[in-house]
């Protein structure tokens, strides 16, 4: 019996032998190494499109056998792209291209009377001021005054990246003597130019973005530099609602500063206008 019970498991034995014998092994991970440098150094190195968090030069190790994509992004400089670099195990694959210099475009976005601004007044507050032919802003001992104005940015190409952009209006008039400075705000809701009012006054930032100091006696453009804001609008991590221009301190009495509005006629080239310097990657 005992004979017999020890023939049952040397046939069991060799039956496990030979099924764990029958069952193919996987095939050991192979990996290879791609040298990454670039002309000039410093750009992004992504992999198959995810970001590396590496800038050239860089040896990426342990990238899966076969063919990736590498891209490379810098400042001012066109993509550089390569989605066939084939990668040998055990070997490493060599890249240093020289990057293009992108150039420099710029845009005027200066529209007429389709453009989007309006004051609000607090001494008039249900009064809509979308269709005059001024804006202000400023305050005085008899009200607050205030602009907002928006930029339709649908002809600048989405994959712009801002250099610089600036927003400028024609200061050219004022009301009192005191010089002040006004402060740029983002608007953070909807408002309609026809229906704004300073009763119906959309929501905006606490901090302004950027300020421009006013001389009240001087004639010529205000200017204030959004670059970062433009570039949020074009890649859409801000909505476009514009922006709104108020005296950093209405709390004291002041003065008025007048601009032109797109609405106005008399010479068309002092409209409120928004230029943009970019560059297409």
């Amino acid at each position: 019996m005992k004979k017999k019970r020890f023939m049952i498991l040397i046939l069991l034995m060799i039956v496990l032998i030979l099924i764990v014998g029958c069952t193919p092994s996987a095939p050991p991970v192979q990996y290879g190494t791609i040298d990454v440098n670039s002309t000039p150094v410093g750009a992004k190195v992504y992999l198959d499109g995810v970001y590396t968090g590496q800038v050239t030069p860089i040896v990426l190790t342990n990238v899966g056998i076969g063919n990736h994509t590498i891209k490379l992004e810098l400042f001012h400089y066109k993509n550089w792209e390569n989605n066939a670099v084939n990668v040998i195990a055990n070997e490493t694959s060599y890249l240093n291209p020289p990057l293009t210099i992108a150039p420099t475009e710029t845009m005027t976005l200066q529209p007429g009377s389709e453009g989007i601004d309006s004051a609000v007044d607090s001494f008039g507050p249900d009064v809509n001021w979308g269709n005059y032919s001024y804006c202000d802003v400023g305050n005085s001992a008899t009200t607050v005054r205030r602009t907002y104005i928006k930029f339709d940015l649908s002809s600048v190409p989405a994959t712009a990246v801002v250099l610089d952009a600036d927003l400028r209006l024609y200061h050219y008039a004022g009301l009192g003597t005191d010089n002040f400075t006004i402060g740029l705000y983002n608007v953070t809701s909807t408002w309609v130019e026809s229906e704004i009012t300073w009763n119906i006054q959309p929501t905006c930032s606490v901090d302004e973005e950027t300020t421009s100091y006013i001389s009240i006696s001087t004639t010529t453009w205000g200017n204030w530099d959004i670059d970062t804001l433009v570039q949020t609008w074009l890649d859409g991590s801000v909505t476009n609602n514009g922006v709104v221009l108020k005296d950093t301190n209405e709390a004291s009495v002041n003065s008025v500063a007048y601009f032109r509005s797109s609405d106005f006629t008399t010479d068309t080239t002092e409209r409120p206008k928004l230029e943009i310097d970019y560059y297409i990657p």
